[in-house]
């Protein structure tokens, strides 16, 4: 018998855990995505069916249970989260023209971008109108501080696109802002539903900021190796859309200046030929570009799960580790 990889691992105790709480988000979802509108309902039903790992609605309802919490708001509001993050996956595919989604047509290859554009702003509005309806300031503060974070960094990212210069300083403020935070907003609310001291709310937030990083680190990676079939898009597809990612900003430090220039200046071209995108790929594989990208994540999640010593030992603890570990060792 094989041994089960962590991701099994992992989505076994979660189902043990808060699995009917997961249920109940999914029903909740689909009735959120529920309208008169016959293409709002079409494609609505389609994105929910798409599925994907609910990892945000996972860390709010295990940060609500660590923090104390047992109720049918954190249903409510994993929901509210997730419809935000669906939001945000369709607007970005809108911008990098992308034609996969979790190894299906995106939303806007198959409906069209303005369909798109359309469907990902009803959904914002039904995520804070979801918002509204639970009436907590503080939750609601904390989820308008993440989007207004989240698309500050789309547009800092699309701004150093265009001047084709990317530092790993500017790389690690994107993530944190774009991905991260949002993370973090999960931790939060879910904190923020318990009854918890300061520091711990803090840690939380922290927790969800660090794993945040950790995972886009790791995500990024996946793009120069990862499986197409299991990643759900074409490998170098960040490359392809013109995104500097950790990898690639480690391989221009890594290779001599006038092998750097000469990737630079293909970089900046509004297209790259398949053999100019495999020969960036092979150069990122042979300076360690992912390796490096790799070792940075581990570290990220190595402070995700000090950020959890404030808590006493808990199954709810435990997974939290878990998701730590996972967000860096998956595969896909």
């Amino acid at each position: 018998m094989s041994t089960p990889t962590l991701e099994q691992v992992l989505k076994e105790r979660v189902t043990a855990l808060v699995g009917d709480d997961l249920a109940a988000v999914e029903a909740e979802i689909r009735r959120e995505l529920a309208s008169p509108v016959g293409l709002i309902q079409e494609m609505g039903g389609y994105i929910a069916g798409a599925g994907g790992k609910r990892l945000r609605p996972i860390l709010l309802l295990l940060a609500a249970r660590l923090a104390g919490y047992r109720g049918p708001r954190a249903v409510r509001l994993a929901c509210g989260v997730e419809l935000l993050h669906t939001a945000t996956l369709i607007h970005d595919d809108v911008v990098d023209q992308a034609p996969l989604r979790r190894g299906q047509p995106s939303a806007n290859a198959q409906w069209g971008d303005d369909a798109s554009v359309l469907v990902g702003d009803h959904l914002y509005s039904k995520s804070f109108a979801l918002l509204v309806r639970d009436n907590d300031r503080a939750i609601m503060e904390t989820l308008a501080r993440a989007t207004v974070s989240m698309t500050e960094a789309e547009v800092y990212q699309l701004q150093l696109k265009r001047s084709g210069l990317t530092s790993e300083a500017d790389y690690v403020r994107i993530i944190t802002q774009k991905t991260a935070s949002f993370m973090s907003a999960c931790c939060r609310i879910g904190a923020l539903l318990g009854d918890v001291e300061i520091a711990q709310l803090d840690a939380l937030t922290r927790y969800g900021l660090d794993i945040g990083v950790a995972f886009q680190m790791s995500d990024d990676s996946l793009d120069f190796v990862a499986d197409e079939r299991r990643l759900g898009k074409a490998i170098a597809a960040d490359l392809r859309e013109g995104k500097r990612t950790l990898p690639l900003i480690a391989m221009l430090e890594r290779v001599g200046e006038a092998e750097a220039e000469r990737v630079r200046a293909m970089l900046r071209r509004r297209a790259l030929e398949p053999m100019e995108i495999e020969e960036i790929r092979r150069l990122v594989l042979e300076h360690d570009g992912v390796d490096y990208a790799l070792e940075r994540a581990h570290g990220y999640a190595r402070d995700a799960k000090r950020d959890l010593e404030v808590f006493a030992p808990s199954e709810e603890r435990e997974l939290l580790t878990l998701v730590a570990d996972f967000v860096v060792d998956r595969d896909r």
